[in-house]
């Protein structure tokens, strides 16, 4: 078993605010129609060489993917299968090149910048819930049977699903502020608290800039405009 220390490399960036739902086909576990949901469901494009640190401070190391869907990370093991590990609400961090990612409230948030003990950190979601079903003239109806939608939400596992299911997914892309292993919603109220020495420079940066918290791209503006006075 090895130990170390994750260290975390601060990147170049820039995040647009983005939340986008639509619908997903699914037959016998496998997608076959919906391609964004498709491209969505796994945070990289291919298993990448990481780290993932478990709570008692044991580092595994390996190929790896986040299926945001699950939350959960993904592996390939030494015979070239991939696997979920069962150790999964164990793990406290997850690294892959220049990427880190903390396990905070079950989901998996990457840090994006830092102020001292202060991170901006982006969490992504993926979500499948109630299935579209035909209606009367070619409309259709959203069903929400327990039956029908909440093993999908429940369980997650897209293997799960037997038979053809056409699903409503929502995709979000959300910053927040972290401390302590704590999120914070990125608002005018949290950034006062969070840099009080900068409370009435921060109100004259929003107004002079027509920052909007509901935009991620003006959370990030904010946050780095702060970190660079430091």
């Amino acid at each position: 078993m090895k130990r170390s220390i994750l260290t975390i490399t601060l990147m170049a960036f820039f995040v647009i605010s983005f939340a986008q739902s639509g619908t997903v086909e699914i037959f016998d576990g496998k997608i076959i129609r919906g391609d964004f949901f498709k491209e969505k469901l796994y945070l990289f494009d291919s298993y990448k060489s990481g780290r993932i640190k478990v709570k008692d401070g044991i580092i595994l190391y390996g190929d790896l993917n986040i299926n945001l869907l699950e939350q959960a990370v993904k592996v390939i093991t030494d015979t070239k299968d991939t696997i979920y590990l069962k150790m999964e609400r164990d793990i406290e961090s997850v690294s892959a090149g220049n990427s880190l990612f903390l396990k905070l409230n079950n989901h998996y948030i990457q840090i994006m910048n830092v102020a001292e003990v202060l991170f901006l950190g982006l969490e992504r979601t993926l979500k499948i819930g109630q299935e579209k079903v035909e209606g009367a003239y070619g409309g259709s109806t959203e069903a929400s049977s327990v039956t029908k939608v909440s093993s999908y939400v429940l369980e997650g596992r897209l293997e799960k699903i037997v038979g053809s299911r056409t699903l409503k997914y929502d995709y979000t892309e959300r910053l927040y502020l972290v401390k302590k292993g704590k999120l914070y919603p990125a608002t005018q109220k949290s950034f006062q608290k969070f840099f009080s020495d900068n409370k009435k420079e921060i109100e004259l940066y929003v107004k002079e800039n027509n920052i909007k918290f509901n935009r991620n791209e003006d959370i990030v503006q904010l946050f780095n405009y702060l970190v660079n006075k430091r």
